[in-house]
């Protein structure tokens, strides 16, 4: 009966106490007490086992306890604790039942080993904890660079929307001011040359020269901004075909030297046949030496130069350089003249117009083109841009670059 009511004493206490922890009667900080409180009910039943019956072969009780402790600990000064007491009880409970006769010290061997199986029963466990919180960390930490990964992918696309957004903007706005530069440069155009009789004052005659380079300026400005934005947007097709540099240099000379004359700068052309024999886009080649040569002559004072010059390479291509003698610029400036929208004179009452689109839409156009582009520069001496043009366009390069 005695062994009976402690039974039920003992799982009544032990459920009483699991009930008050999962319930969260039981602070997370007092858990281990209440753990020994199992452990005490647990030995108590043992040593009452033991000196009921006078068996030693109840010291297996003892034993299991002890591999219990293994499995329950994770702290290594509570399982040596726990042992101690389990092993001190033990010693005393068979001292003063059976004795330690042979049998005892063989049930002593068991003890030990069942401490040993314990520990290493604990160092497994221990182990096992250390790598789960290592990989929830690890897991953690994976998940803070998804995260992070994933905020910069979306703030990206929404950049890049933002960023398509405004180059069609740019390319629809291009598309609309082209109309009326059409209409307005058409008039001014017919008004110069008089087309439906005399003007009458000479004033007039000015007021069409002032509209018709106004609009011209306008539209320039506008075909940059269309052909940049285009090449941001789908990319630009390129039509090749074998070109007469010569005539091709002289065109675009000759489109440029009236803005010369009127700066007071000299336009000089050099080159030594025989030319060059290269297939590429002319009327991108034509767009490229126009915008070198206009950025050359507007940076170039009365009484300064702008050369053309061309030659081959060792490869068939060819090489155009456009040098003036311009106001220069420095390494800085060097490198943020390539920039669209950047301008030498910043300010609204800057001495240089136009948009700051030149260089940048040459480079694009090279690139385009599949070639390449240098440009060296010393305040107050000048400027070179050289420009290298491949002999013939790989196909496949440019179906890759569009």
């Amino acid at each position: 009966m005695l062994m009976v009511g402690l039974a039920l004493s003992s799982a009544v206490a032990f459920a009483g106490i699991g009930v008050a922890i999962r319930l969260g009667h039981i602070a997370p900080r007092f858990s281990l007490a209440s753990g020994f409180v199992f452990v005490g009910l647990c030995i108590v039943n043992s040593a009452v086992q033991m000196f009921v019956t006078n068996d030693v072969h109840q010291s297996t009780n003892f034993g299991l306890l002890l591999v219990a402790m293994g499995l329950f600990f994770l702290s290594r000064l509570y399982l040596v604790f726990s042992f101690l007491m389990i092993l001190s009880i033990w010693l005393v409970t068979v001292s003063l039942t059976v004795g330690f006769d042979k049998e005892a010290i063989h049930f002593g061997f068991m003890m030990f080993m069942a401490m040993v199986i314990a520990a290493l029963a604990q160092e497994i466990r221990l182990r096992a904890y250390r790598r789960l919180i290592a990989m929830r960390a690890e897991a953690s930490v994976r998940e803070a660079k998804l995260a992070e990964a994933l905020a910069k992918s979306q703030l990206f696309t929404s950049v890049e929307r933002e960023n398509r957004a405004k180059t069609e903007f740019l390319a629809n706005m291009s598309h609309e001011l082209r109309t009326p530069l059409n209409a307005i440069l058409g008039f001014s155009e017919a008004m110069q040359q008089e087309i439906f009789g005399p003007l009458g004052s000479p004033r007039y005659r000015g007021y069409s020269h002032d509209i018709h380079n106004a609009g011209t300026h306008l539209l320039s400005l506008v075909n940059d901004i269309l052909d940049l934005s285009r090449i941001e947007l789908d990319g630009l097709t390129i039509t090749s075909q074998k070109i007469d540099f010569a005539r091709v240099c002289n065109n675009c000379l000759a489109i440029v030297r009236g803005r010369a004359e009127r700066g007071g700068v000299k336009l000089l052309f050099d080159a030594t046949p025989p030319f060059p024999a290269i297939e590429t886009d002319e009327r991108r080649l034509k767009q490229v030496l126009i915008n070198l040569l206009n950025n050359a002559v507007k940076f170039t004072p009365a009484g300064g130069s702008v050369r053309l010059e061309l030659c081959g390479d060792s490869n068939g291509g060819a090489i155009l350089r456009v040098r003036d003698t311009g106001i220069g610029m420095s390494k800085e400036e060097v490198e943020q003249a390539l920039r669209p929208f950047w301008q030498a004179d910043a300010g609204l009452d800057r001495a240089f117009e136009g948009a700051g689109l030149g260089l940048a839409l040459v480079t694009e156009l090279l690139h385009i083109m599949q070639g390449r582009f240098a440009l060296e520069s010393e305040p107050g001496v000048g400027t070179v841009v050289t420009v290298m043009l491949p002999r013939a366009v790989n196909a496949e390069l440019e179906n890759a670059v569009a």
